[in-house]
C-alpha cells in the first residue's frame, strides 16, 4: 500500500449490513439536489422540490460540475463496495477525456475519469462499484433497494430504499419545528393557496405580502429558513436592518418559484411556508449517526461546522481525540431523534445540527435526515489518526481549483505523499488548465494552527468569485 492510500474506519457498506442489514441488496444513487434540471440523464424533480435562493448563480454546466459531479463523488467515497449510481454530465465540444492507448475505440468523458480516479486511492477492498448513468429510468429499473442524499421524483414506484414521501416529509425543516424535539423556537408561516390557485398573479401577490409581513416586523434578530433548502442556501441570518430588506428582497423573488412548486401531489406536505426562528448564540456542532435497519444508532462522529461569508456551510473541522467524549455528550438527543426519525419511517446515514443554549439546553438547529458533508470525515479517523497520528481532521468541499488535477497535485505533492491532503472529489472542466475544477479535499493535522494554515493554502488556490 502507497503511504497515500486511504483506508476507512469504516463504509457504508458495513453500516448497511448491521442488525440484519443486507448492503448487497441497496444500491446508492447519489446526486446532490438543484432546483433546476442540470443534465439529460437527471431529470428535474417538481414533487420533491428543493430551495436554494442563495445558491451561487452560475451556468448549468458549472453546477452540473459541483452537483452531479463534485458532491456526489464526494457522498460516494465512503461507499466502500456497493453499486455507487452517478449521473453522467452533458459533454461540451472538448470535453473527451485524453486516453494513452489511442487504439482505444472509446474516450472515457472528463467526469468519468475524473471519478474514477477519485475512488482508485481507496485501498481496493473499499472501493465502490462505480456505474454511470445515461437514462434516469434505466437506473430506476434497477433491482436493488435505492437509497439517495434526497428523494427524485422518477424514483417513485422503483424500490427507494425508504419511502420517498416519508423522506422528504422527514427532510422539511417546517418537520423539525413541529416535530417536538428540542429546537430553537421557531413560528412557521405555512402558505393557505392549493395548487390550483397557483396561476392568478394577483394572489400571488397578495400571499407573497401577508407571508412575509412577520419577517418586516419582527425585532431583530432572527433566523429565516426555507422548508427545503440544503447546504445554507436558504438560510438568512437577519441581525442587523440591511439584511432584512435583503432577505425581504430575496424572497420576493424566490415565493414566485416555491409558488409554482405546488402540486396536488405534494400540497399537503406545506412546501410553500417560512420559517422564523429565535437565533441561538455559539457554535454549532454537526453530530453524525447511522440508524440501522432495527432501529438502533451508531454515533459516527461530531464536528465544528465552517460557515463562509455568506453562512453556507463549507466545510468544518474535527477532533478525533475527543470523539468518544462527544458520543457521550449527545447520548441521550441522539436516542431521541433517532426514535423520532425511526419511527416516521427512515434508516440509514444522517446528521444533526446542535446548538446549547445559556442554560445549557442542547437545542436542534438542523436535522440532516441524509448523508451530510461530514460524514465523510468521521470515518477517515483511521487514515488520519490512528495511522498518521494527525489528532484532527478537516474538510473543505465544494471548492474551486484553478485548472485540472494534474496541476494541483504537483503542487500539493508533499501533502498528497504524506496522506495529510486526500482528493476526496474532482470534477475538471473540459478546457483543462484553462478552466477550473469542482473539488472536495479531507485535510489532518498535528494541531489547529497547522490545519488553519493547511486551509489557508487550499484557499489561496481557490477560484475568486
Amino acid at each position: 500500500m502507497s503511504s497515500s492510500q486511504v483506508v476507512l474506519s469504516s463504509t457504508l457498506k458495513e453500516l448497511y449490513s448491521l442488525d440484519g442489514g443486507n448492503a448487497d441488496d441497496v444500491a446508492l444513487i447519489y446526486a446532490f439536489p438543484n432546483p433546476t434540471q442540470l443534465a439529460s440523464s437527471l431529470p428535474v424533480s417538481h414533487k420533491y422540490a428543493y430551495q436554494g435562493p442563495r445558491t451561487m448563480k452560475l451556468s448549468k454546466d458549472t453546477m452540473a460540475r459541483f452537483c452531479l459531479g463534485c458532491l456526489a463523488q464526494y457522498y460516494g467515497f465512503i461507499a466502500g463496495p456497493m453499486d455507487l449510481y452517478l449521473f453522467d454530465i452533458d459533454q461540451t465540444p472538448p470535453e473527451l477525456a485524453p486516453v494513452s492507448n489511442p487504439s482505444m475505440a472509446k474516450s472515457v468523458p472528463t467526469h468519468r475519469s475524473d471519478a474514477e480516479r477519485v475512488f482508485a486511492s481507496l485501498q481496493e477492498a473499499q472501493r465502490p462499484k462505480l456505474r454511470f448513468v445515461e437514462d434516469a429510468q434505466t437506473v430506476a429499473r434497477v433491482e436493488k433497494k435505492k437509497a439517495v442524499i434526497t428523494p427524485m421524483d422518477f424514483l417513485d414506484g422503483h424500490g427507494a430504499l425508504v419511502d420517498q414521501d416519508a423522506h422528504w416529509d422527514l427532510l422539511s425543516k417546517r418537520t423539525l419545528a413541529l416535530s417536538g424535539l428540542p429546537s430553537p423556537p421557531t413560528e412557521v408561516i405555512d402558505s393557505v393557496l392549493r395548487a390550483d390557485q397557483t396561476g392568478d398573479l394577483t394572489v400571488l401577490e397578495k400571499e407573497t405580502e401577508r407571508m412575509l409581513e412577520r419577517i418586516a416586523s419582527r425585532p431583530l434578530p432572527f433566523v429565516v429558513k426555507l422548508p427545503m433548502g440544503l447546504g445554507g442556501h436558504a438560510v438568512f441570518m437577519v441581525k442587523q436592518e440591511e439584511q432584512r430588506q435583503s432577505c425581504l428582497t430575496i424572497l420576493r423573488a424566490e415565493l414566485p418559484s416555491m409558488f409554482e412548486s405546488l402540486t396536488h401531489e405534494n400540497e399537503a406536505k406545506k412546501p410553500v411556508s417560512l420559517l422564523v426562528q429565535d437565533v441561538v448564540s455559539g457554535l454549532s456542532d454537526g453530530v453524525s449517526i447511522f440508524i440501522t435497519m432495527a432501529g438502533r444508532p451508531v454515533y459516527i462522529s461530531t464536528s465544528e461546522q465552517i460557515l463562509n461569508e455568506r453562512d453556507e456551510w463549507s466545510g468544518g473541522f474535527m477532533d478525533y481525540t475527543r470523539q468518544e467524549a462527544r458520543g457521550k455528550q449527545y447520548h441521550q438527543l441522539i436516542e431521541r431523534v433517532t426514535e423520532y426519525v425511526y419511527q416516521q419511517g427512515y434508516y440509514g446515514p444522517m446528521g444533526i445540527d446542535v446548538m446549547t443554549d445559556a442554560n445549557g439546553q442542547q437545542l436542534i438547529v438542523d436535522m440532516n435526515i441524509r448523508q451530510t458533508g461530514s460524514y465523510t470525515l468521521g470515518l477517515m479517523k483511521k487514515h488520519f489518526y490512528e495511522q498518521r497520528n494527525l489528532p484532527l481532521g478537516g474538510l473543505i468541499c465544494p471548492i474551486a481549483a484553478q485548472g485540472d488535477r494534474d496541476h494541483f497535485e504537483a503542487k500539493f505533492a508533499d501533502e498528497i505523499r504524506d496522506g495529510s491532503l486526500v482528493i476526496a472529489a474532482w470534477c475538471g472542466s473540459p478546457r483543462g488548465m484553462l478552466g477550473y475544477s469542482a473539488c472536495g479535499l479531507l485535510l489532518g493535522a498535528k494541531d489547529r494552527e497547522q490545519m488553519q494554515a493547511l486551509m489557508a493554502k487550499m484557499a489561496n488556490m481557490a477560484v475568486r468569485k
